[in-house]
C-alpha cells in the first residue's frame, strides 16, 4: 500500500496534470483567421494581387489567401532559371538573401490548377544599418491618471491629434484593477510632450458596456483609427484623432485563442501588420496579421514564438503588449512577459495576488532587420536578437518631432504594478549603439531599475 501522504501527493500532480492538459488542449485554432469571408478571397485577390516589401537582405511577398481552398507556389528566377522556392497556404512568404523574379500562383486543393497571384522583380538593399538597445536613461515621471471615469492606466495608446496635443488613451476602470470591469478607455491630453505637470483628464472613449482592452491609434491620410481586443478585434474612427465613430468588430475569429493587445505598424505604402499576444499549443508567441486597407485582415505568420527555455508560457499566453518601433533602418519587437507558465497565476489573478512583483515589469527587447521576423525567444540568456530586459509594463515608445528625444512609458494595475501606483509614468530613452552586425549581436544585460 502506498503511504497516504504519498497517495494525496500523487493525486494533486495528476489533478495539476490534467487541469493543465485541458487548457492546453482548449482549441488552438478558432477560426477563418481574419476579417475576409470565403466568398470575398477571389474579389480581394484580384484587387491587391501581389504586394511587396523589402529590405537589406529580405523579400517579403504578400497577398489574399484562402487556405482551406488553396496553397500557394513561390517560384524564382534568377540568371534565366526559374524553380520552386516553397509553398504555403498564407498570403506571406518571406525570403532571404536573394533577389530577381518572383512569382505567386494558387493552386487548387480541389483539381490542382495552377492561377497567377502576382509577379514581380525585386532588388533588396544591401545596406547594412547599425543595431541598438534601447536604454532608459533617467527617473520615471508622472504623466496621466484619470480621476472622474477611473483610478488607474494599464495598456495605453499615445499619439498626436488633429489639433496638435498628445493623447494617450488607456485601460481603466473604477477598482483597484479589475480587468473584468475594464469597458472604455480614459483618456488625457496635453500640448506637449512630456508635460511636467502631466496631461488632463477627457471624455472617456469606447464605452459600449463590453470588455475594451489595450488600445492602438495609427492615422492613415486624415483619418485616425482606433483598434483594441481583447478576442476579437474592434475599430472605431476619428477625423480629429478625438471624436470617434463607427464602432464595428473587424476581426471575430482569431486564428489562436487569447487574441489580444493589439498593435498595428505600417510596413509599406499599402501594407499594415497587425502584431497580437497568442498562444500555439503550449508556447506563447506574438501573432502576425496583414491588411492592405487596414479594414480587411488576415492572419499570415508568428512575428515571435516563445520555445525550451523561455521564462513564462501560460495557458492563457504571456508574449503581452507587443510593440514594434522601427529606429535607423531596424526593427525592434518590444514584449511583456506576464503571467508566468501554468494555469494556477491565472487563479491567483482572480485573487489580485502576483507571485513575483518585479516579473509585472519584465519586457524584452528583440532586434530583427525586417518586421515580419523576430525569431525563437528562448530566454535571456539563449536568444541571440535579445537586445535589451526594461523594467517597464506594457510600454509605449514614443518619439517627439519637435525636440528630436525618445521617451518610453509604463503603467499597470494598482494592486500589481511596483513602478507605478495606477499612474502611466515617462522616463527618457536611448539608443545606444551595439557592437557587431545587424546578424551577430554581442548581447548585453541590460536590466533596468529605474526609482
Amino acid at each position: 500500500m502506498m503511504p497516504l501522504l504519498l497517495q494525496v501527493l500523487f493525486y494533486m500532480i495528476f489533478a495539476w496534470f490534467m487541469i493543465e492538459l485541458v487548457m492546453r488542449l482548449w482549441p488552438v485554432k478558432t477560426g477563418y483567421y481574419g476579417s475576409i469571408t470565403r466568398l470575398d478571397v477571389r474579389s480581394l485577390q484580384d484587387k491587391f494581387g501581389l504586394i511587396v516589401n523589402s529590405g537589406e537582405d529580405w523579400v517579403h511577398l504578400g497577398w489574399i489567401a484562402d487556405p482551406d481552398h488553396e496553397a500557394y507556389h513561390v517560384f524564382h528566377t534568377a540568371d534565366g532559371t526559374k524553380h520552386l522556392l516553397g509553398t504555403t497556404d498564407f498570403g506571406s512568404y518571406l525570403v532571404k538573401n536573394q533577389s530577381g523574379l518572383f512569382e505567386v500562383k494558387a493552386k487548387s486543393k480541389q483539381n490542382g490548377e495552377l492561377r497567377l497571384i502576382g509577379k514581380t522583380e525585386v532588388n533588396t538593399t544591401g545596406k547594412t544599418a547599425p543595431v541598438h538597445r534601447p536604454v532608459i536613461s533617467g527617473k520615471w515621471q508622472f504623466l496621466f491618471k484619470p480621476n472622474k471615469q477611473g483610478f488607474y492606466i494599464n495598456d495605453h495608446t499615445i499619439f498626436q491629434d488633429g489639433n496638435g496635443n498628445w493623447r494617450l488613451i488607456g485601460i481603466t476602470s473604477k477598482t483597484s484593477g479589475e480587468f473584468s470591469s475594464e469597458k472604455y478607455f480614459a483618456s488625457g491630453f496635453s500640448s506637449e510632450f512630456p508635460d511636467p505637470s502631466g496631461m488632463q483628464e477627457a471624455e472617456p472613449v469606447a464605452d459600449f458596456n463590453e470588455t475594451a482592452w489595450a488600445p492602438c491609434v495609427i492615422k492613415k491620410d486624415r483619418t485616425y483609427h482606433l483598434f483594441w481586443s481583447p478576442h476579437r478585434l474592434e475599430q472605431m474612427q476619428s477625423l480629429d484623432g478625438i471624436s470617434w465613430t463607427d464602432k464595428r468588430t473587424i476581426i471575430t475569429k482569431p486564428y489562436r485563442p487569447y487574441f489580444r493587445d493589439p498593435m498595428v505598424l505600417k510596413v509599406g505604402p499599402n501594407q499594415w501588420l497587425l502584431y497580437t499576444t497568442a498562444r500555439g499549443f503550449f508556447f506563447s508567441r506574438v501573432d502576425m496579421y496583414q491588411s492592405f486597407d487596414l479594414e480587411h485582415w488576415q492572419y499570415i505568420r508568428p512575428a515571435m514564438v516563445n520555445s525550451w527555455g523561455s521564462e513564462c508560457n501560460s495557458a492563457f499566453a504571456s508574449t503581452e503588449s507587443p510593440f514594434v518601433v522601427k529606429f535607423k533602418d531596424q526593427y525592434y519587437l518590444s514584449v511583456t512577459m506576464n503571467n508566468g507558465t501554468f494555469f494556477w497565476h491565472g487563479l491567483f489573478l482572480m485573487l489580485k495576488k502576483w507571485s513575483n512583483p518585479d516579473s509585472y515589469n519584465h519586457t524584452r527587447v528583440l532586434h530583427s532587420n525586417c518586421p515580419y521576423d523576430f525569431g525563437v525567444y528562448s530566454g535571456k540568456e539563449r536568444t541571440t536578437n535579445l537586445v535589451a530586459s526594461l523594467q517597464a509594463h506594457a510600454p509605449e515608445y514614443v518619439y517627439v518631432p519637435k525636440s528630436d528625444k525618445w521617451f518610453i512609458t509604463t503603467a499597470g494595475w494598482p494592486w500589481a504594478a511596483t513602478l507605478t501606483k495606477g499612474e502611466a509614468a515617462v522616463a527618457p530613452l536611448e539608443w545606444i549603439p551595439m557592437e557587431g552586425s545587424s546578424t551577430e549581436i554581442n548581447v548585453i544585460d541590460n536590466e533596468e531599475k529605474n526609482g
